[in-house]
């Protein structure tokens, strides 16, 4: 009787750990966008569709520039065009931006990324996701 309760524990123990990894796996920080963008004088953008994965609730921003300067813009819309998060930098002598963590469901959606300015910008893009605790 002893023998059958141990293996029932540890059956439930493997169990709730096999499930723990398996969310963990799923929800884990991941990076859904990445590229690298350089403009010239005068309107650009650069455009990219992702998906936000099944368990994701989250995404950040993260841009790093190269070179040059001048005003920028990030976009995320919905897959009908619907403006879900918007944010404008002067890049000056700053040389990076990292986003807070924004809350939105899983699902389909356009990033833009646009310069305007009288400089050249060169920088680098990352998109990331993550979902659950982390």
């Amino acid at each position: 009787m002893a023998n059958s309760v141990k293996k029932i524990a540890l059956m439930a123990l493997a169990a709730i750990i096999l499930i723990a990894a398996l969310y963990s796996a799923l929800t884990f920080p991941r990076d859904i966008v990445e590229t690298e963008v350089s403009f010239s004088i005068g309107l650009d953008q650069e455009r990219e569709a992702f998906s936000l994965p099944l368990f994701h609730d989250k995404f950040q921003l993260e841009v790093i520039v190269n070179s040059g300067s001048a005003l920028w813009s990030a976009t995320v819309t919905d897959a009908e065009g619907t403006k879900i998060w918007e944010y404008a930098k002067a890049q000056g002598d700053q040389t990076s931006y990292t986003s807070n963590w924004i809350a939105i469901p899983s699902g389909n959606y356009n990033f833009t990324f646009g310069a305007l300015g009288i400089g050249e910008l060169q920088a680098n893009i990352r998109v990331t996701s993550k979902g659950g605790f982390w």
